[in-house]
C-alpha cells in the first residue's frame, strides 16, 4: 500500500480503475482551478471566460461579389453551358440597370427644366395681363416684346415634350431588352448539364430582372402620361397667346377669357372656290406677308389682328394662301412655311374649308414669303 496525497491505494485489482478515476478527477480539479469560499468550502471555476457581446461582422455586397456573380461556374469537367449563359445574362442585366438609373436621372433633368420653363411663360403671361387688366395702349410694343418672350418660352416647353417623348422611346426599348431577358433566363432552366450552383444563379438573377422590370413598366407608364399631359397643355396655351395678342393689339382684357376667332362674326360653310392663278394673284394687294428671313419669325400676332379685321368687315370672305418662293428657290421649303401659317390660322378658329393654298414664284423674294390674300 501506498499514499497518494492521503488517499491509500490497494493493489488489489477490483480498486485500482476506482482509484486511477478518482485520481483522475482530482487531475481534471486541478487543470479547471479551485478556490475557497468563506466558508471552507472548495469551488471549482474555469480559466476560459465565455466571450461577451461578440460583434458579427455583416455581410456585404461589394463589387468583387458582384464579379463573382458574373463568373461562370464551373466543375471539375470544366465551365458548363448554363453557367456561361448566367455569366452573360449577368453582364446584359448589369447594362439595363444602369440604362434604369440613367433614365431616371434624364427624367428629373427634363422635368426641372420645364418647371423653369413654365414658371417663366407663366409670370410673363400674368404681367401681360394684369397691364392689361389696369387699361394700356393700343398696341403696347412693351407689352409685345412680353408676348414674343412668352411665345419663345412656351416654344421651349414643347422642345421639352420632344425630348420627353424621345426618353420615352429609350425607355420603351430598355422594357423590350428586360423582357427578353427575362425569357431567356426562365428558358435556361430546361437545358440539360446544369450545376445546381447554376440554377441558384439563374433564379437569383430571374428576381433581380423582374423587379427591374416593374420600374422600367413605371416608369414608361409615367412618361407617356407626362406627355400627353404637356401636349394637351401647350395646345391650350398657344389658344390661349393668340387670343392674348389681340388682347395687346386692343389695348385691354376681355373679361380675361381666351377668345377664338369665332367670336368675331358668324363662320358660314361657305368652302374657298379654286385657287386663283399667280399672274392674277399679281394684281391684288395681299392682306398679309410674312417674311422667313429668320428661324423664329413671330407672326401670330398681328396674323390674327389681320384676319380679325378682314372677318368684321366681311363675315363669309374667304382667304388664299400663297407659298412664294424665290425664283430658282426652294419652293418646298415655302410650302412648309405655308402649312405651318395655315395650320396657325385654323388654330385660331378659322375653318379649313374657308382657305385655299397654292405656290409660286417671285423674282422680288429673297426668302419664302408667304402671301394671304381676301376673296
Amino acid at each position: 500500500m501506498m499514499r497518494v496525497q492521503g488517499l491509500s491505494i490497494r493493489r488489489r485489482d477490483g480498486e485500482r480503475w476506482r482509484y486511477r478515476g478518482l485520481l483522475a478527477f482530482a487531475v481534471i480539479g486541478a487543470l479547471a482551478g479551485c478556490a475557497t469560499d468563506s466558508n471552507g468550502k472548495t469551488v471549482y471555476s474555469s480559466p476560459v471566460e465565455t466571450p461577451q457581446d461578440v460583434n458579427v461582422p455583416k455581410a456585404t455586397v461589394t463589387q468583387e461579389a458582384v464579379a463573382a456573380a458574373a463568373t461562370p461556374t464551373s466543375s471539375k469537367f470544366g465551365v458548363t453551358a448554363v453557367g456561361q449563359k448566367v455569366a452573360q445574362f449577368r453582364n446584359d442585366f448589369e447594362k439595363l440597370k444602369a440604362n434604369t438609373v440613367s433614365r431616371s436621372a434624364q427624367l428629373d433633368t427634363i422635368r426641372a427644366q420645364t418647371v423653369t420653363n413654365v414658371e417663366g411663360y407663366h409670370a410673363l403671361v400674368g404681367g401681360i395681363r394684369s397691364r392689361l387688366q389696369m387699361g394700356s395702349t393700343p398696341g403696347n410694343p412693351e407689352l409685345l416684346a412680353q408676348w414674343n418672350q412668352a411665345q419663345t418660352q412656351l416654344t421651349q416647353i414643347d422642345s421639352d415634350v420632344q425630348t420627353l417623348d424621345k426618353l420615352s422611346a429609350q425607355v420603351s426599348a430598355d422594357a423590350a431588352s428586360s423582357s427578353y431577358l427575362l425569357d431567356s433566363i426562365r428558358a435556361s432552366y430546361s437545358l440539360s448539364g446544369a450545376l445546381e450552383e447554376d440554377h441558384r444563379n439563374l433564379r437569383f438573377l430571374e428576381d433581380e430582372v423582374g423587379q427591374n422590370a416593374i420600374v422600367i413598366d413605371r416608369a414608361l407608364q409615367g412618361l407617356n402620361d407626362e406627355i400627353n399631359r404637356q401636349q394637351d397643355y401647350v395646345t391650350n396655351e398657344r389658344t390661349s397667346l393668340v387670343a392674348l395678342a389681340a388682347d395687346i393689339n386692343a389695348g385691354q382684357t376681355y373679361n380675361g377669357t381666351p377668345r377664338r376667332m369665332t367670336a368675331r362674326g358668324t363662320m358660314t360653310a361657305t368652302p374657298a372656290s379654286m385657287a386663283p392663278q399667280p399672274q392674277a394673284l399679281n394684281d391684288r394687294r395681299p392682306l398679309v406677308v410674312i417674311r422667313f428671313d429668320k428661324p423664329d419669325v413671330a407672326y401670330e400676332p398681328a396674323l390674327y389682328q389681320a384676319l380679325s379685321r378682314a372677318l368684321e368687315r366681311r363675315p363669309d370672305a374667304v382667304f388664299d394662301l400663297v407659298a412664294v418662293s424665290p425664283t430658282g428657290g426652294n419652293a418646298a421649303s415655302a410650302k412648309q412655311r405655308a402649312d405651318a401659317v395655315l395650320k396657325s390660322m385654323t388654330g385660331m378658329g378659322l375653318p379649313s374649308d374657308r382657305v385655299s393654298e397654292s405656290t409660286m414664284a417671285s423674282a422680288t423674294a429673297k426668302t419664302p414669303e408667304v402671301h394671304i390674300y381676301v376673296r
